[in-house]
């Protein structure tokens, strides 16, 4: 079985389940995960109530999040093998779309078209939450560099090296990205988690 970075976090992130009490005021129902991994956010938001479809490339992580869901006795969660560059949804399926530690993984240009996609997506006045990396992120200047703020990163994971293609956001450089793309931003906040191997990202909360 292949490596799940998340697989052992079973916990919501904190910016989802603020995130599914701004759902609940919209009248929000349909939801997806992009890049859903094992499930946590997704399985949350079902058990909250609303009904999420979760994308993720990964067998491994998709048998997880199914069994996670299972496990819950949740069935408002059904769960997607697909890349998150063509997005297999007719246009303004769902009320809101988000995206946890995934598509920041990529290049600039298919994070841009992943972004897209999820706009593309999610009806009009729709909710789009995606997290990015910072600069304070330890993979930071790592690996080989490759553009402006992005490297060609490897990481061990038990004794597998995987490879990510990372960008990293500027605040401004951030905004840019969802003002090109027409969509409006709520908020936007740097979240640093302090650790031997600092964690960074930016968690921004914008709507169609």
């Amino acid at each position: 079985m292949g490596q799940v970075r998340t697989a052992k976090i079973t916990e919501p992130d904190d910016f989802i389940v603020s995130l599914a009490q701004t759902l609940r005021r919209k009248g929000c129902q349909a939801v997806l995960d992009v890049g859903c991994g094992a499930g946590r956010n997704a399985v949350f938001l079902a058990e909250e109530g609303f009904h999420v479809v979760g994308v993720d490339m990964s067998p491994t992580a998709l048998e997880l999040a199914l069994g996670k869901a299972k496990s819950k006795s949740v069935k408002r969660c059904v769960f997607v093998k697909h890349d998150f560059l063509e997005l297999p949804f007719p246009d303004a399926h769902f009320d809101a779309a988000f995206s946890c530690y995934a598509i920041e993984n990529m290049p600039m240009s298919e994070i841009e078209k992943a972004l897209s996609e999820m706009r593309r997506v999610v009806e009009d006045d729709g909710l789009i939450l995606v997290t990015l990396h910072s600069p304070k992120h330890w993979r930071f200047g790592q690996g080989k560099e490759v553009g402006r703020n992005t490297f060609l990163v490897l990481e061990t994971i038990k004794g597998k090296t995987v490879r990510f293609t990372t960008h990293f956001f500027e605040k401004q450089d951030a905004e840019g990205l969802f003002q090109n793309l027409d969509l409006k931003i709520l908020s936007i906040r740097e979240q640093v988690k302090v650790s031997d191997k600092q964690r960074a990202h930016w968690v921004v909360l914008s709507q169609k």
